[in-house]
């Protein structure tokens, strides 16, 4: 037996055929029906659609057999996709690359084959349109001339399934992005109009005299606090916006991300006698959007300090039994009431509440870090008890 040989082009030929997204597809009645057509016209039991895959012929549509793939290097459809024209076997046990193929000795017992090389858009040969038989058999020119044109007509077919699905990607973007427009507006709207309607009325009070220091001092972390509001509600708004794009998985060096995260709060850490503890360990990598990661874990920690004071703020990394690595936020803060608990846990509820030194947030990380980590398959785990500190944690996969 002689087994197919392998492309001059399989890397980029493999790279798009996956990237048409059609291998292990439900069946579909439109090439359901050229299988049908093509072994009418050819006057035989057995037809395919078939697309060689890295190690399989997969077959999208078959008509006179019961499997759905066999091996790459039995097929006769390996052999196929070299040319450009319809690869034809008249007597499988005369030819000598053959004769002795599992497929011709044993069931469906090949005799004939025929295949006309499926083209993609780009010109790569996935696979073939083929008609089988048990018994030797010679087409006639009209029939390897259907056979072409059936084959021609498969190929299109899979173009225009391939434009079909990016029309509909393209849709649910925009649908996305009406939804993200509508929820950004009405946040606009309100949590952005609040810190501004505060600070406009700190500044117009007629009880704030702005010759008197005593006076600026009380209204000095009135607007720092606000200030900050806008800034969380601003930097959230514009990780929101970015999170429409194309999600970007790659290879993450935990311990480096959350390290540059931790310098950042180092102050605001020390400002309220938190030890800020970062325990990754060095060589832990995780597959996840870095954008996305990074701002999830610059929320939690952010949190962890807002409600602790005089404490410690952990954050550890751990590899589970299933090879996934677990990141852990602790902190020894105020905790979170039972009551106020269920309420985070309503997923579609924005909860806000203030910090140990009053410090505002506007609700809209949680969701966020919850959209983010949805995107990733996984999803925010949350333990705490009032007074003695929360856990968040989550799961991402091991690079």
């Amino acid at each position: 037996m002689q087994k197919p040989e392998i492309p001059h082009n399989e890397n980029e030929r493999l790279k798009e055929l996956h990237k048409l997204n059609i291998l292990d597809s439900e069946k579909e009645k439109d090439f359901d029906e050229l299988v049908e057509l093509a072994s009418i016209i050819c006057g035989v039991p057995i037809s395919l659609v078939t697309l060689i895959d890295a190690d399989r012929q997969w077959f999208k549509s078959r008509k006179g057999i019961e499997v759905n793939a066999t091996h790459r290097d039995v097929s006769f459809c390996g052999h196929a996709i070299h040319d450009d024209e319809i690869f034809v076997i008249e007597n499988a046990v005369a030819d000598e690359r053959f004769f002795d193929n599992p497929l011709v000795t044993d069931d469906p017992n090949i005799r004939f084959y025929a295949g006309m090389p499926i083209k993609s858009e780009k010109g790569f040969n996935l696979g073939t349109l083929c008609v089988i038989d048990t018994k030797p058999k010679k087409l006639s020119d009209q029939q390897l001339k259907a056979l072409k044109i059936l084959g021609g007509q498969v190929s299109k077919l899979i173009e225009l399934r391939d434009k079909k699905n990016a029309l509909e990607i393209n849709n649910e973007k925009l649908e996305s992005l009406n939804h993200l427009n509508n929820r950004i507006t009405g946040i606009i709207s309100h949590d952005l109009k609040g810190p501004i309607n505060s600070l406009r009325a700190y500044m117009n009070s007629n009880y704030i005299d702005p010759d008197n220091p005593e006076d600026l001092a009380q209204l000095f972390p009135l607007v720092k606090n606000n200030l900050n509001s806008l800034n969380e509600l601003v930097e959230n708004l514009l990780e929101w916006s970015r999170s429409t794009n194309d999600v970007n998985l790659t290879n993450v060096k935990v311990s480096e991300l959350v390290g540059e995260i931790c310098y950042l709060f180092e102050v605001n850490a020390l400002e309220k006698n938190i030890e800020l503890n970062c325990e990754i360990k060095d060589e832990v990598m995780v597959i996840a959007d870095k954008a996305m990661l990074r701002f999830i874990m610059r929320n939690l920690i952010n949190n962890a300090i807002k409600f602790t004071e005089n404490g410690e703020v952990k954050i550890e990394s751990e590899i589970s039994e299933n090879k996934k690595v677990i990141i852990r936020v602790i902190d020894e803060g105020v905790g979170i009431s039972s009551d106020l608990l269920k309420r985070i846990k309503l997923k579609d509820k924005k909860v806000s509440t203030k910090g140990t030194r009053n410090e505002k947030g506007t609700g809209l990380g949680l969701q966020l870090i919850r959209e983010f980590l949805s995107i990733h398959n996984t999803e925010l785990k949350i333990e705490s008890e009032e007074n003695k500190g929360s856990i968040f944690s989550f799961e991402l996969p091991l690079d």
